[in-house]
């Protein structure tokens, strides 16, 4: 919202230049009665008068012009309205009934976050959350001596992830939401809506196929083999 609220103030800089300059065929029109699209600026009220950034800036001595802009969240909006991202996720795993050796073979995601302004980054960033709530369920354990609070596993021979061969069939679903609370374009985080879901969702598989709720990450094969109370 930033990023667009300079945008904004950017296109009001220059809508000032033309519609106060009797040059411009925008003349008269005022901040408001213009639009900007495709690098130009148009009259609202006449789409056949409009005039280029480039014209623009020319006839100003500018090579260029600044907008800023900030954002903030709406504390009333905020108080009122759930305004998070949100999703469900669904995993099947398979489980070798004399080892525990578990396997997760797909993933599916569906997440709404609001207008999606980049599908193919939101998807991948999507693909990676769901990747790390596996490894989270399955494969990361930091161990901690007691005696002396060090980390046991520094390193990434000893601290286990997820390599090319562990990571299951993903699918990530983008649901179409419209949120006109959440702010003015209607966008909303897909920071770590993959990962969370994910992890809880490859639990609940491992209890359905053996029937043992493991309450603890990561879900290693003795707790299946010997399940804790």
């Amino acid at each position: 919202m930033a990023i667009h609220n300079a945008g904004a103030d950017a296109i009001a800089r220059l809508a000032d230049l033309a519609t106060n300059n009797d040059r411009s065929p925008l003349f008269g029109a005022g901040n408001a009665g213009v639009i900007a699209r495709d690098g130009r600026l148009f009259r609202r009220d006449d789409e056949s008068r409009s005039e280029s950034y480039a014209d623009i800036l020319a006839r100003a001595g500018l090579a260029q012009i600044e907008g800023h802009g900030t954002s903030a969240a709406d504390p009333a909006a905020q108080s009122t309205y759930a305004m998070h991202a949100h999703g469900a996720v669904f995993a099947e795993v398979k489980v070798d009934p004399d080892l525990g050796q578990i396997r997760a073979t797909r993933v599916v995601g569906a997440f709404a976050a609001g207008r999606i302004i980049n599908p193919r980054m939101a998807r991948s960033q999507l693909y990676g959350g769901m990747i790390w709530g596996v490894s989270f369920a399955l494969h990361e354990h930091a161990v901690m001596d007691p005696r002396s609070g060090r980390l046991m596993n520094p390193n990434l021979g000893e601290y286990h992830v997820p390599v090319n061969a562990d990571v299951p069939s993903l699918e990530a679903i983008l649901v179409e939401e419209v949120d006109p609370h959440v702010n003015a374009l209607g966008i909303k985080g897909v920071g770590e809506i993959g990962i969370t879901g994910t992890a809880g969702a490859v639990a609940n598989a491992v209890w359905h196929a053996t029937g043992v709720r493991v309450r603890q990450f990561p879900i290693t094969l003795d707790r299946l083999i010997e399940p804790q109370s």
